[in-house]
C-alpha cells in the first residue's frame, strides 16, 4: 500500500513517485521477478506488486524472503506449489449464491490438500517467526476436501456414487443406450439393400442411417439431414425414436441432479468462504516470498540492513537488469561498483565519459532501494547497508513535450521544480536521482545552475546523486564537506570506460586525449587547446591525475599491506609449531634419560645388596672387605652425592612487571597473562609475543616459585583421516574476492587441515585463479595443485593436496 501524502499535492505527488519508479525501470525487474513465479495467480500478483511505503512492510517483507531462502537451502527437494489454484474467484461467486462446475470445486480440494502439504514444511516458530506468524491460520479443510473428492473423480466429472438417485439414473440411461443400439443394428441387418453403407451417424445427439433417398419412403422415421448430392438421407427409423425420447428424458433429469449436487457442493464453499478465502491469501503471500527468495537466489543477492539514517555501504553491487541481460541472452558480464556514503554527505557528483556507466549506476543505486522495500535481497558481494527511503524521486531521461510546448531543458527544469516542492511536504528518507543536470541550455549558465540546484538540494534532501560534465560542480567538494566526487574510470589507452566508480577523485577531460589518440589533425587539437585556458586547465587534469595513481598506489599497498599480515601470521604460527615440537622433544629426551637413571639406579641396588652378602660371609678375608668397601663409595659418590643447588630469588610474574626474555637478551613487560595455561604476552618494543615461564625471567634473574603443570598439547589441525570425496568441510569458496583477500581466508584453512582441499575461484580472467596457485606452490606444506574433475568445477576450481 502506498504512504498517503500530507502534500497539497497530493495527486501531483503520487504521479512523480510513479514515474520515478517507472523511470528506474521497475516494471522491467518486476517481469524478470515473475518469471520465479509457481502458478499463474502468483505471476499475475507480482506483476501487479505495489512497492510499500512504510518500514515494517517492507521489513515483514524482507524477513519473509530471508526465512524461506534459508528453509529451501536445506531442504533435500525444493518447496513445491503443485495443486494451488486460484479460487478466490470461484469462492466469490459461491459466496454470492452462484454455482460453480465440477472442476472447479475439484480446484478448490487440490488447493486444500496442497496448503496443508506447505503447512507441514513452513511452520516452526523457532526457525521461522514470520513465515509462521500467518502460516498458522491455515485452517484444514479436509472434511470439505473429502467431500469434493469422493463426489467428483479426478477428471472433473461427477461421480456415480455421488447420490443414489444419480448413481439409478445413470444406469438406466445407460441401459436404454444400449437397447436403442441393438435395435439399430437390427434395422441395419434387415434393410442392408436400402442403406449406402451400415455407419451409424449422430445428428443432433440422435442415431441417424445413411439410406438411399430412392427408398425412405419404404419406413417410418425422421429425417434428420440429407447429403450435398441428395442422394442420401440421414433417416432415424420410427422404433428407435421412442427409445430416444427416454433417454433425453433421463439426460435431462441427470442433469438436474448433477446441478442439484453443484449447488449442494457451492454451498459449502458458500459456508467456509471467508476461511478458504484466507487460505488462498496466505498461499499467494507464500509464494510471493518464495518467488522473491529463488529470484535474490539466481542474481547472488545478499541480505540488506535498514538503516534510519542516510548511510550507504553497497560494495560490489551488480546491476540487475544486467546480470539478467547476461544470464539470459549472452551480454558481458556486469562490472560491480561500490556506493559509500557516511550520515555527512548530502550529494554525490558523478562525473566522465559518456557511455561510461553513470547513468547505469544511478538506475542501479535506485533500483537496489526500491528492491530492499519490495523485500528482495540485492545482488552485491557483501551484506549492503541502505537507508529505508519512502520517497525516491529521479530525473532522468529526455523530458521533451510536444503536448505541453516543452523543450528537453524546460522538461527537465519543470521536473526538478516538482521534486523540490515534494521535498517541502515528505515524510521520512528522501533520495533524489538527476541526470546530467544543468544540461541542454548554454554551459555558462546550465553550470551556475547546477551548482545552485545542488546546494538546494543538499539543505533539503538527504542524499541526492548527480551526474554531470560540468567541470565547476567538482570544486564544490572542496567548499562544502556535504559534497563528495565520484568519477567514471577511463581507459585511455582503449578508449573504453571500464564502467568502474572511483570515489573522492572527480573525473578529468578527456576530450582532447581521445582525439589525439583517435587521430584527428594536430592543428585542430592545437586550435581548440588555444581556446582554453591552458594553465587552469592544465592544473586541473594533473592534479585529478595525481589523485588517480595515489589511489592506485594506495590500493596497491593495502593489498600489500594484508599479504603482509597474512604471511606474519603464517611465520607466528609456523614458530608456535616449532615451538610447541621442541618443548615435546626436550620432555621426551628427559623421559629417556630418566629411564636410563633408573635402570642404572636398580642396577646399583644390585650390586650393593650382593657386596653386602659378601661383607656378612664368614670367609671373607681383609683384602675383600678393602675392595668392597672402596666398591661401595663409588656407587655412593655415583648416585647420592648431590650439587649443591645455586641460590635463587623467589618470584610469581604479574601484570605490569618487566622481565627478561631469554632468546631476545631484551627486556619486556608484562601485559596480559593465562594463568590455567601458564602463558604470558609480553610486550618488548612493537613486538607483542606469548611465551611461558620458562622463557623469560626476572630482570634480576629472578625465577617462578611454582611448579609447571603439565603440559598437554592438542593438534590444531583435523583429523588425518581425510576424505578424497568433495564435501561441504574440504570446500571452500573465494570467488568474488581478490587475491591477497583469498590468501588470507585460504591460509585460515589449510592452518588446521590435511589432506586435499577444494578452492572454487571461478574462471573469470583467470587472475584469481593464477595468484592463488602463484601463491599456493610456494608453500612447503601444499604437496600439489591441480583442477578439479569437470563434474566438481572443472578448471573454475582447483585442489590443493596438504601435506
Amino acid at each position: 500500500m502506498q504512504e498517503k501524502s500530507y502534500s497539497k499535492k497530493s495527486y501531483s505527488d503520487n504521479t512523480l513517485e510513479e514515474e520515478s519508479i517507472n523511470l528506474l525501470e521497475w516494471d522491467s525487474l518486476k517481469t524478470h521477478l515473475s518469471s520465479f513465479a509457481s502458478t499463474e495467480m502468483g505471476k499475475r500478483s507480482i506483476l501487479s506488486f505495489v512497492i510499500p511505503s512504510e518500514y515494517e512492510a517492507s521489513k515483514r517483507l524482507l524477513n519473509e524472503t530471508v526465512e524461506i531462502n534459508e528453509l529451501e537451502k536445506n531442504l533435500d527437494k525444493s518447496i513445491s506449489f503443485s495443486g494451488v489454484f486460484d479460487i478466490s474467484r470461484n469462492i466469490e461467486i459461491c459466496s454470492k449464491g452462484g454455482v460453480i462446475s465440477s472442476s472447479e470445486l475439484l480446484e478448490i480440494a487440490k488447493t486444500i490438500a496442497a496448503a496443508r502439504n506447505l503447512k507441514k514444511i513452513l511452520l516452526d516458530f523457532e526457525q521461522r517467526p514470520y513465515i509462521s506468524s500467518f502460516t498458522k491460520n491455515l485452517i484444514d479443510h479436509q472434511n470439505i476436501e473429502t467431500i469434493f473428492k469422493k463426489g467428483i473423480e479426478s477428471n472433473g466429472r461427477i461421480s456415480d456414487n455421488a447420490s443414489n438417485a444419480l448413481s439409478i439414473l445413470r444406469k438406466e440411461f445407460l441401459s436404454k443406450k444400449l437397447e436403442r443400439k441393438i435395435l439399430v443394428e437390427k434395422f441395419i441387418q434387415k434393410n442392408l439393400a436400402y442403406l449406402q453403407d451400415t455407419t451409424i451417424g449422430d445428428r443432433y445427439g440422435r442415431p441417424v442411417l445413411a439410406v438411399k433417398v430412392n427408398y425412405v419412403d419404404k419406413f417410418k422415421g425422421i429425417i434428420h439431414d440429407s447429403s450435398s448430392s441428395g442422394n442420401t438421407v440421414y433417416f432415424e427409423p420410427e422404433s428407435v425414436v421412442t427409445k430416444g425420447n427416454k433417454i433425453a428424458s433421463l439426460e435431462a433429469r441427470i442433469t438436474a441432479e448433477e446441478f442439484k449436487l453443484l449447488k449442494k457442493w457451492s454451498q459449502v464453499v458458500s459456508d467456509n468462504s471467508e476461511n478458504l478465502i484466507e487460505m488462498a491469501s496466505i498461499l499467494l503471500r507464500l509464494e510471493n516470498a518464495l518467488t522473491r527468495s529463488r529470484y535474490s537466489k539466481w542474481i547472488g543477492g545478499k541480505t540488506p540492513t535498514f538503516e534510519k539514517s542516510p548511510i550507504i555501504s553497497l560494495i560490489g553491487f551488480s546491476h540487475p537488469l544486467l546480470i539478467w541481460e547476461h544470464k539470459k541472452k549472452g551480454a558481458p558480464s556486469p562490472v560491480a561498483v561500490d556506493f559509500y556514503i557516511n550520515r555527512n554527505i548530502k550529494v554525490v557528483a558523478i562525473t566522465g565519459p559518456n557511455t561510461g556507466g553513470k547513468t547505469a549506476a544511478l538506475k542501479g543505486l535506485g533500483l537496489s532501494l526500491l528492491m530492499a522495500r519490495a523485500g528482495l535481497l540485492i545482488p552485491s558481494t557483501n551484506n549492503p547497508i541502505i537507508p529505508f527511503c519512502p520517497n525516491i524521486y529521479v530525473d532522468i531521461g529526455d523530458n521533451q513535450s510536444l503536448e505541453e510546448n516543452l523543450s528537453t531543458f524546460s522538461g527537465h527544469i519543470s521536473r526538478i521544480k516538482e521534486i523540490l516542492d515534494s521535498l517541502d511536504y515528505k515524510k521520512g528518507l528522501s533520495v533524489v536521482l538527476l541526470d546530467e543536470i544543468g544540461s541542454g541550455t548554454d554551459p555558462l549558465e546550465g553550470s551556475a545552475l547546477a551548482m545552485a540546484l545542488l546546494k538546494e538540494f543538499a539543505n533539503k534532501s538527504d542524499i541526492t546523486f548527480a551526474t554531470t560534465h560540468y567541470g565547476d560542480i567538482k570544486a564544490l567538494k572542496y567548499n562544502d564537506s556535504r559534497f563528495e566526487n565520484v568519477s567514471v574510470a577511463f581507459d585511455e589507452d582503449s578508449l573504453k570506460p571500464k564502467y568502474i566508480l572511483n570515489w573522492g577523485i572527480p573525473g578529468r577531460s578527456n576530450a582532447l586525449s581521445i582525439s589525439k589518440r583517435i587521430g584527428l589533425d594536430e592543428s585542430i587539437l592545437n586550435e581548440a587547446a588555444n581556446y582554453l585556458k591552458p594553465k587552469e586547465v592544465d592544473n586541473i587534469n594533473s592534479i585529478i591525475k595525481g589523485l588517480e595513481e595515489e589511489k592506485i598506489k594506495q590500493q596497491n599497498s593495502a593489498e600489500a599491506a594484508a599479504e603482509l599480515i597474512a604471511r606474519t601470521e603464517i611465520l607466528h604460527d609456523e614458530l608456535k609449531r616449532n615451538y610447541e615440537y621442541q618443548k615435546i622433544n626436550a620432555e621426551k629426551i628427559q623421559e629417556i634419560e630418566r629411564s636410563k637413571l633408573s635402570k642404572h639406579i636398580v642396577s646399583a641396588k644390585k650390586e650393593v645388596i650382593d657386596l653386602i652378602k659378601k661383607l656378612r660371609d664368614k670367609n671373607v678375608n681383609g683384602e675383600d672387605t678393602r675392595i668392597i668397601g672402596k666398591r661401595l663409595k663409588e656407587i655412593e659418590k655415583e648416585h647420592l652425592t648431590q650439587k649443591k643447588p645455586e641460590k635463587s630469588i623467589s618470584w610469581n610474574p604479574q601484570v605490569g612487571d618487566f622481565v627478561k626474555i631469554k632468546s631476545l637478551n631484551s627486556t619486556g613487560q608484562i601485559i596480559d597473562l593465562d594463568k590455567k595455561d601458564g602463558f604470558y604476552e609480553i610486550k618488548c618494543g612493537s613486538f607483542r609475543s606469548t611465551l611461558s615461564v620458562n622463557d623469560f625471567e626476572g630482570i634480576n634473574g629472578e625465577k617462578p616459585n611454582f611448579k609447571m603443570s603439565k603440559i598437554e598439547v592438542n593438534s590444531t589441525r583435523e583429523d588425518f583421516s581425510f576424505s578424497k570425496v568433495r564435501t561441504s568441510k574440504n570446500t571452500i569458496d573465494v570467488r568474488g574476492l581478490r587475491v591477497h583477500e583469498a590468501e588470507i581466508i585460504i591460509e585460515e584453512k589449510i592452518r588446521k587441515f590435511h589432506g586435499p582441499l577444494w578452492i572454487v575461484h571461478g574462471i573469470g580472467t583467470g587472475k584469481l585463479k593464477k595468484g592463488i596457485r602463484n601463491w599456493l606452490s610456494g608453500i612447503n606444506y601444499v604437496d600439489k595443485i591441480e583442477d578439479a574433475a569437470n563434474n566438481e568445477g572443472g578448471p573454475g576450481c582447483s585442489i590443493a593436496w596438504i601435506k
